[in-house]
């Protein structure tokens, strides 16, 4: 009595607890009866703090809702109004609106675009969505925020809409998240290219070709090659083969834009294979990330562990040599960072030649960079005085 007396509010709670296991056991509760009670409390506080009266559809739209006494429409991304605020779609008459879409609504004067009027982008009469795209009678269009910034830059200021130039909204259709095509022309991100339609062929992630050509995929534009579109053909989402070379186009490298198309001749075609998912052979070469090995025997070759690799008589990082390297007792360390054979250890494949091979293993068994040796403790290769 003394502790309910001199604790009230912690002898309640405790009660409740209580009271709420018993429960859960005797009535075989999948959930305890105290969480449904907190769900009808919180449910209760957010409904009556809400500045909505409810959803305008809300099978087609999860961000369009009346305002509490109904005299407006209001946009709430994903109703998140919390978060994400909320706004009044400016002009809308509350009799006669209907939602498109999730973010697409109409009244008998307007269209919107979330709280934006588009009556001048689009026609209101014909418009409809599917899947992002948006159609009417006179063209193809997307959101600006759904298009890349380099796109961006080419709306005008005031617009919310990105017409696809020259789409014929009849057939328009999306094929992949790169390509879409209508009855006449194919568009790479939405933008029409100049191709034979017959002929046109996506060859991978790089390359495409047609009767004529052999283009090389850009991110927002296509370039042509000198490669021969009759043979050519895939090798797999990077590389492609034509008569008689391997090709390989990048038009980054380093995050820098070197639009690189690099040739491997190759005599057989045939002779095509993988190791690994970074090393392509063929006749006696092996390239690694678009670069040939040197020096390299293809048939002892073999790959040690991700991007690191032998054969007979060197050991490689990448596409480099690990000078003085022995092939024979190559290892390589939980973190790839690390390798080692019988005479030394290598940081990222250059010796560190403070570190003694024979003592030289992980600080914990977990894949961290720190590693030490009879002498000294290594982060990334580096001596530091980090306690073990």
């Amino acid at each position: 009595m003394y502790y309910l007396t001199t604790y009230p509010y912690l002898s309640a709670i405790i009660l409740a607890l209580v009271v709420n296991l018993i429960f859960k056991k005797v009535f075989m509760l999948k959930n305890s009866p105290l969480s449904y009670l907190l769900i009808f409390i919180f449910s209760a506080i957010g409904q009556a703090c809400s500045p909505f009266a409810g959803p305008v559809d809300k099978e087609k739209s999860d961000s369009y809702y009346y305002s509490k006494l109904k005299r407006e429409i209001r946009y709430s991304p994903m109703g998140n109004w919390f978060a994400l605020g909320n706004s009044k779609v400016d002009s809308a008459d509350v009799s006669s609106f209907e939602v498109i879409d999730r973010d697409f609504g109409k009244d008998k004067d307007h269209i919107f675009y979330q709280d934006h009027i588009i009556d001048g982008e689009v026609d209101r009469e014909t418009f409809k969505v599917k899947e992002f795209l948006c159609f009417d009678k006179n063209g193809v269009y997307l959101p600006v925020r759904y298009i890349a910034d380099d796109l961006r830059e080419k709306v005008p200021d005031g617009r919310y809409m990105f017409a696809i130039v020259e789409a014929n909204p009849k057939t328009f259709v999306k094929l992949d998240q790169d390509w879409s095509k209508d009855d006449a022309s194919y568009f790479y991100n939405y933008q029409k290219v100049d191709v034979d339609y017959q002929t046109f062929e996506v060859i991978n992630g790089h390359f495409a070709k047609d009767k004529n050509k052999v283009y090389l995929l850009k991110s927002f534009s296509i370039r042509e090659s000198a490669i021969d579109p009759a043979t050519a053909q895939k090798v797999d989402e990077r590389y492609i083969v034509d008569k008689d070379s391997i090709y390989d186009f990048q038009q980054y490298l380093n995050g820098v834009e070197v639009d690189s198309l690099v040739s491997f001749k190759c005599y057989d075609s045939n002779s095509i294979n993988f190791l690994g998912e970074n090393f392509l052979l063929f006749d006696d070469k092996v390239v690694y990330d678009g670069v040939e090995l040197p020096g390299v025997d293809s048939r002892s070759f073999r790959v040690v562990k991700n991007y690191y690799s032998k054969d007979k008589n060197r050991v490689y990082c990448g596409n480099r040599v690990i000078d003085g390297a022995d092939p024979e007792s190559f290892e390589v360390f939980e973190h790839m960072f690390y390798s080692k054979d019988k005479y030394n250890v290598y940081g990222d494949g250059i010796v560190i030649k403070e570190a003694d091979a024979e003592t030289f293993e992980p600080v914990n068994t977990d894949k961290s960079v720190l590693y030490k040796d009879k002498n000294h403790t290594y982060q990334w290769g580096k001596i530091t005085d980090e306690k073990i």
